[in-house]
């Protein structure tokens, strides 16, 4: 499957907060699966974080101007995001993923002059 409108899920979600990102990959793209919904979010992800335009606060942590950022690579926070992922969720209005968008680590988005964005 090919992902349409990527740049401008990025642009629109610039500095918001992951559930966002996710929202946005549905609505440029509504003839998409639930599946292949998910299938994109850690796609485009891991695109995001090989390029370095995302970085994540540490696990547990609350990010605030000066705070730690995780300094993994993207196998291991996307291999910690996929382990949290709720089983059972076959739709984006679960509320068991809303759950997991507030318990995953915040997103960071990082611009081009290198500061980090974050609602």
């Amino acid at each position: 499957m090919k992902l349409e409108h990527v740049d401008e899920i990025i642009r629109e979600t610039f500095g918001l907060w992951i559930t966002a990102f996710f929202g946005a990959i549905s609505s440029f793209n509504p003839e998409i699966t639930f599946d292949q919904h998910k299938h994109a979010f850690f796609e485009l992800l891991e695109q995001l974080l090989d390029q370095g335009k995302v970085k994540f606060c540490p696990p547990n942590e609350i990010w605030r101007e000066g705070y730690d950022v995780w300094e993994a690579d993207a196998s291991t926070i996307l291999e910690y995001l996929k382990a949290r992922w709720p089983a059972d969720v076959t739709s984006e209005r679960d509320a068991a993923l809303n759950d997991y968008f507030y318990d995953i680590p915040a997103i960071l988005w990082v611009a081009a002059d290198g500061s980090l964005h974050g609602s």
